[in-house]
């Protein structure tokens, strides 16, 4: 399915990145695997993940190379890029993946709980992104298109809730803002942009873990059903799918919904006084005298 396509995984060395990076190989492509070695919390380490999981592929009779710098820095990003360019002459896919967490109640968080999370979420994405488009976009030039594939990571407690997650959501919610934004974008260049939810117990998410509990028969400490659908997101077969967020967990997909706007109040002569917003606006949100239609708003799951 991926054969002769160049991948890079962020976050790779461990849980469900490294998933992604195996299945990704399994399936032919050949892989830069970008992990810091840092702890779940971010805090740094002798570790070297990334090696151990390039050591797997390459046993495995694959192509992999292993690459430790912290993604949300710009340079470390567009060197990224180049380390694929430079080894194979090409980049087809970027699956942003790497994360830490650092949970804490909002009234207790502290400055660099706050910005350490947002910098590694939602910046690392921005960064690896940056220089994979402006990659791809030069070499569209002359070209009808490109099959490109830039994933990202977004998270299901945007729709489960997230006590004591503020800064995870936070930057998770931003990812998939920046999915929807960056599609259109790329859209011209042959490039599509996805997010995934994904669900499986891996040490960083059983920091603070919050989603419902299932007695499904499956096994949610297994990260493969999540890089299946990386690798099928991956591959020329999802050509015509672009700007969509999915949820997946074990045996169930789900397409999930963004913001939309929903059931509305409205006058025609005037804005509403806040008296009347008082009396109207609780309708919407679910108090009062209910509207007889009203659509999902914020982030909802779809149809499996």
């Amino acid at each position: 399915m991926l054969d002769g396509r160049v991948a890079i995984v962020t976050g790779g060395g461990r849980g469900i990145g490294r998933a992604h990076a195996l299945r990704l190989a399994a399936y032919g492509a050949r892989v830069v695997v970008n992990d810091a070695g840092v702890a779940p919390d971010g805090v740094a380490t002798e570790e070297t993940p990334a090696d151990a999981v390039v050591s797997e592929i390459l046993d495995a009779g694959g192509d992999a190379v292993a690459h430790r710098g912290d993604i949300a820095a710009l340079a470390v990003g567009q060197a990224l890029v180049e380390l694929a360019v430079d080894r194979w002459g090409r980049l087809d896919i970027v699956v942003n993946n790497a994360g830490i967490g650092r949970p804490r109640v909002v009234f207790n968080m502290s400055e660099a709980e706050w910005d350490d999370v947002v910098r590694v979420h939602l910046k690392g994405t921005f960064s690896v992104s940056r220089a994979a488009c402006a990659w791809w976009r030069a070499q569209a030039k002359g070209v009808a298109a490109l099959d490109a594939r830039l994933i990202n990571t977004s998270s299901g407690l945007l729709v489960a809730g997230g006590a004591g997650q503020s800064n995870y959501v936070a930057a998770k919610g931003g990812v998939a803002a920046f999915t929807e934004a960056v599609a259109s974008e790329m859209a011209r260049y042959g490039v599509t942009v996805n997010a995934v939810m994904p669900a499986a117990r891996t040490r960083l998410s059983a920091a603070g873990w919050r989603m419902e509990r299932s007695t499904a028969a499956f096994d949610d400490t297994d990260p493969t059903p999540v890089a299946e659908l990386i690798c099928y997101l991956a591959s020329s077969a999802s050509t015509a799918i672009s700007g969509q967020t999915f949820h997946v967990r074990g045996g169930r997909v789900e397409h999930v919904s963004g913001w939309q706007f929903g059931a509305a109040i409205e006058r025609s002569d005037r804005g509403f006084s806040a008296a009347e917003l008082a009396i109207e606006l609780p309708k919407l949100a679910g108090g009062g005298p209910k509207l007889a239609a009203r659509p999902p708003q914020g982030w909802q799951r779809r149809a499996t």
